[in-house]
């Protein structure tokens, strides 16, 4: 059998969370090679120089990252930038023709990201975003048992997430984080939830601040908000990045039969009125380890579902701008229908 040669891929972006992404792709047993890379710090293109244990071309320059996609013939493009830059980036890769995994969110307000998904089906490329929660066991299984109505129709939730928070460089800066804390890790809660449910965000009503440690931030910090889902489950979603020391989170989801939760790796299923079942759930049989392995496999034909497929993103954007602009309008409810009317489109567009 003929070896296929590696995919080429290029970067853009080189920080922590996108070298760890473009480590997963070059160790990849059907064969990628990071043939460039952009990034605004030479040092980060040091250090990822120095984890792949080869050089890639490099580009340093605000508007270089098109050399990356131009001048390498690329079949493909890592979008690791800071979440307002996504939007330039994405879209640039996707005139070009070229694959594109993009880092978590994909692009900042519903408008944009409808917008890149249309481009993408376009293009007939694969796009995937960077929400891994989509290959942990627990939240798969999840996902299966409240789609196959082990708890019934969803009636509401809860949600929390508490993390000790940096908000370092680029994503203290408002210009560039998008929405700080609840733009950031907080997205990937909105998306489980809507992922886990398989329904549509339909409004969003509650309060953001930017304290932490006493000091006001420049950027969201903390966030809670009651949120009405499109088959009219209502339940509270809680992301604050003012915890002292590490992380936390909490989901439930309950439905007219009974309750879903989580306890370390395993998924709690607890009917109305019976015991709780524990499951250690384990991935099927097949099922990609993770976006980046998905990403490779569809290129190269070796699996046919992709997990995160831009749509996510769409409906994720949507909830996270009806909730800031909630947030920042003292708590009026804010609908997603609305939101969408003032760009010419409608909830069928995220469907």
């Amino acid at each position: 059998m003929a070896v296929k040669a590696p995919l080429r891929f290029g970067a853009i972006g080189s920080g922590g969370a996108g070298t760890d992404r473009i480590l997963q792709l070059a160790r990849h047993a059907l064969g990628v090679q990071v043939v460039a890379a952009a990034d605004l710090k030479p040092e980060r293109l040091d250090n990822l120089e120095k984890q792949l244990g080869y050089s890639v071309a490099r580009y340093t320059g605000p508007q270089d990252y098109r050399h990356v996609v131009d001048d390498h013939e690329v079949d493909a493009v890592g979008v690791f930038t800071p979440h307002v830059s996504h939007y330039e980036h994405v879209k640039y890769a996707l005139q070009q023709g070229k694959h594109v995994l993009i880092e978590k969110p994909m692009v900042c307000g519903a408008a944009k990201a409808i917008e890149i998904t249309r481009l993408l089906a376009a293009s007939g490329r694969v796009g995937i975003i960077h929400y891994q929660r989509h290959y942990e066991p627990k939240f798969v299984k999840a996902r299966e048992l409240i789609l196959k109505g082990a708890i019934g129709e969803v009636q509401t939730f809860y949600v929390y997430m508490a993390q000790d928070w940096a908000g370092r460089e680029w994503r203290g800066d408002p210009a560039l984080s998008g929405g700080g804390q609840l733009n950031d890790s907080g997205s990937h809660y909105q998306d489980i939830l809507l992922w886990m449910t398989d329904l549509l965000p339909a409004s969003a009503q509650g309060f953001v601040d930017n304290w932490q440690r006493g000091t006001l931030r420049e950027v969201e910090v903390d966030s809670m908000h009651n949120l009405e889902l499109s088959n009219g489950a209502m339940g509270r979603m809680i992301i604050t990045g003012d915890i002292l020391g590490g992380f936390q989170d909490d989901v439930r989801i309950r439905g007219t039969k009974g309750d879903v939760m989580f306890f370390g790796d395993n998924v709690l299923l607890r009917p109305h009125g019976g015991e709780i079942e524990q499951i250690t759930p384990v991935l099927p049989k097949g099922y990609p380890v993770s976006p980046c392995d998905n990403f490779v496999k569809l290129i190269r034909g070796r699996c046919r579902q992709n997990r995160v497929p831009f749509l996510f993103g769409c409906r994720v954007a949507l909830l996270t701008e009806a909730m800031l602009r909630s947030g920042h309008s003292g708590g009026t409810k804010v609908t997603c229908k609305d939101i969408l009317r003032e760009a010419r489109l409608s909830m069928k567009d995220i469907q």
